[in-house]
This record gives structure tokens, sequence and C-alpha cells, in this order.
């Protein structure tokens, strides 16, 4: 059908039916199908395999819940990070982050994924899950370090930016390299993958 749109194919486009394959019994029926008129228009697609995950990992408290957008994406986790610009905020890895924490550091720890990934996976001493695209500084302490984590590091740079940016001294922020990810590959390889 999306093909059938993209080449300007209107024609038996299947508007208010549903197409329905019975492999049993080989052969097709249609369903129709209303629109509910007080139903909201979707802008985003979730993504199915953070909804069909495995079981809840521990909860930290979510950000107030008018800063975190009705119908956010899951999993827009970039592979590579397009951005050039160098900020100096620090960039610590898994077992450095976990040599520091042995030490008695005791950062305030920032996931900026969605709370969808936060369900799935998330280090044990999150303090709060902010989707790195509304971080803000009012959801960080004003004094102390921040440790910022993501999937796999790209959005915790985003949002260390944004802080940034947005007046937190660079030097207060620590963005975890390789995110959740490669601590479950290098510290902690009993956490789930996603």
């Amino acid at each position: 059908e999306a093909l059938k749109i993209i080449l300007g194919k209107d024609k038996g486009l299947l508007n208010g039916r549903v197409l329905v394959f019975d492999a049993l019994a080989m052969k097709f029926s249609e369903i129709g199908v209303t629109k509910l008129p007080d139903r909201e228009q979707p802008s985003e697609l979730i993504d199915y395999q953070g909804f069909c995950a495995g079981p809840k990992a521990i909860a930290p408290k979510p950000a107030a819940e008018a800063d975190a957008p009705a119908n956010g994406r899951t999993m827009d986790e970039a592979l590579s990070d397009d951005s050039s610009t160098t900020i100096d905020y620090h960039t610590i890895t898994p077992d450095e982050c976990l040599g520091k924490l042995s030490s008695g550091w005791s950062p305030w720890v920032l996931d900026v994924r969605l709370q969808t990934e936060n369900d799935i996976v998330a280090l044990p001493f999150t303090d709060v899950v902010v989707p790195h695209r509304t971080v803000r500084p009012h959801h960080i302490p004003k004094d102390g370090e921040v440790l910022v984590y993501c999937k796999a590091g790209v959005r915790g740079k985003k949002a260390c930016a944004q802080l940034v940016e947005l007046g937190v001294d660079p030097k207060r922020l620590y963005n975890l390299d390789g995110g959740i990810m490669r601590w479950q590959k290098e510290v902690d390889p009993s956490m789930p993958r996603y």
C-alpha cells in the first residue's frame, strides 16, 4: 500500500479496509475499518523491541510529567555523533566510572533515554530519567558532578552539550562513553541488551 501511494497509484488502495490473508485456508478477505473521530493523530512510531521487551529494571523517579513529551519516540539513538563542536564536558568509560564509584564517587546520575528504554534496563543507581531532547538545567542539582548516560553514548553527548549551552558548568558533566550497552559489555554482562 505504501508503494502504491509513493508511485501515485491511488486506484485499488485499501482506504478504510484491512486485507487479511489466511495462509492455512489460502484465502484473502477484507475487514472494514472506521476512523475514530476523537482519536489523536499519531505523529511517531514506537519501538517494537522496546515495547515488547522483557522485565522491568529498577524504576527511578521520572522527571516532571510536564517536561516529558506525551508521545515520545523510543530507541532514537543515532549510530554516530554528527556534531562537530567540541565542548569541555568529561567523557568517562564504564571501567573508569566503576573505578571512581568504587572509590566513593557519588555523582547525580541522569538517564537521557526514554522511560520505555529505562524500563528495559537501567543502571541501578540512576537518579532521574529525562529524554535528551527535553533535558534542562532544573533536572539536575545546582551543585556537584553529574553522570549522564544513554544507550550508546550519542544522546548523552547531545544532552551534555545542551546543558552546557543552557549554562551548566561543563566540568560538572560526565558522559558515559558507549552508554549502557558498553557498561553491559564491559562491567555487567548480566544486564539485558536491547
